[in-house]
């Protein structure tokens, strides 16, 4: 989720925590407990792209690491709000706010590590993007008010307001794989891996995107929401695979322990963009595209097949031309293909 929803939600834990009087001084350091979460991100190397991918939302926001991530967080905040809340209330501001972080964004796409170290799978129920403004805006007004009058009653909005949010959200899910199960049986197609996430900054259009014999089939859905449901049609592009795409990649070399890893990131949503010009290809996560029903990854990693040990560079795409912004607002208004 973006930090400024992840502030305010921490912040509304931590005013949650104290009595009506400390209110004000919870909510800050519930705020920066859970922003500190994020804190992961800077952990990376240049010789090693797949590292910071790796290790962002990895055992800091995991359920067993949240104790211990508060107490860091109070003990660098008694400086500042020690005297005020005292230790073991600012103990339970941060506690508070901390363990919001991992909860908010399991809810988005990306996943985190919630039961690290016994298990490496990431936990990601797809429900939210990780920009939502309305959401953010379901949380910051009550909790706004809450705070300018510190009573501690009206963040029982906040809490309401998120979840019906939240429930929506589901709710939309569920819609939008109906019509992503009828658009594969009206092809002919059982689909599977079948994926539904929300496009950017909305709950409305969701990305459709499943595999049927070899291929990725990628499609828009937007449910219907005071309107009728709208199907977008796709396209569809080769599931990735290693004996076609690269069958010369020597076993071991640095290329190939990268395509392993990640592959297990991407959870084998894989494909393989050949670039002509360079000689050289990218190997994306099909899960995720600037446009719902566009086929090219926004990231992942490109490579240099004739030099398979040389470090290769990880590449971010979300360039929106004037075309592809037109044609996501069309779809996330609902208008007729």
């Amino acid at each position: 989720m973006d930090l400024l929803t992840h502030a305010l939600i921490g912040a509304g834990a931590g005013a949650a925590s104290q009595h009506a009087s400390k209110m004000r001084a919870g909510a800050a350091a519930g705020a920066v407990a859970a922003l500190t979460v994020d804190l992961d991100y800077f952990i990376g190397s240049a010789q090693d792209p797949l590292l910071q991918i790796e290790l962002h939302r990895h055992f800091s926001h995991s359920l067993v690491f949240i104790p211990l991530g508060a107490a860091i967080v109070s003990l660098l905040l008694w400086p500042l709000l020690g005297r005020r809340l005292g230790a073991r209330q600012l103990y339970l501001a941060s506690l508070a706010g901390y363990a919001t972080h991992a909860l908010v964004d399991t809810c988005t796409s990306y996943g985190v590590h919630l039961f690290w170290p016994f298990t490496d799978q990431r936990i990601a129920l797809d429900l939210i993007s990780v920009v939502d403004p309305i959401f953010t805006l379901a949380i910051a007004l009550p909790l706004t008010f809450a705070l300018w009058r510190r009573r501690r009653s009206s963040l029982a909005i906040v809490l309401a307001g998120a979840l019906a949010y939240l429930g929506f959200s589901v709710w939309q899910q569920q819609q939008a794989r109906a019509l992503a199960v009828e658009l594969a049986a009206d092809r002919g197609h059982e689909p599977r891996s079948l994926l539904l996430r929300p496009s950017f900054a909305n709950t409305l259009l969701w990305r459709s995107t499943y595999r049927h014999q070899g291929r990725w089939y990628i499609d828009a859905v937007r449910p219907g929401v005071l309107a009728a449901p709208v199907v977008y049609r796709g396209t569809s592009v080769p599931v990735f695979d290693r004996g076609r795409d690269l069958p010369d990649i020597p076993v071991e070399s640095r290329m190939d322990r990268d395509i392993r890893r990640l592959e297990r990131l991407a959870g084998g949503y894989l494909v393989w963009v050949s670039i002509e010009r360079t000689n050289t290809g990218r190997l994306g996560d099909i899960r995720f595209s600037s446009v719902p029903t566009a086929a090219l990854p926004m990231w992942g990693l490109e490579f240099d097949p004739a030099h398979p040990d040389v470090t290769p560079e990880w590449f971010v795409d979300r360039k929106l031309t004037p075309s592809m912004r037109q044609r996501f607002l069309d779809q996330l208004m609902g208008r007729v293909p």
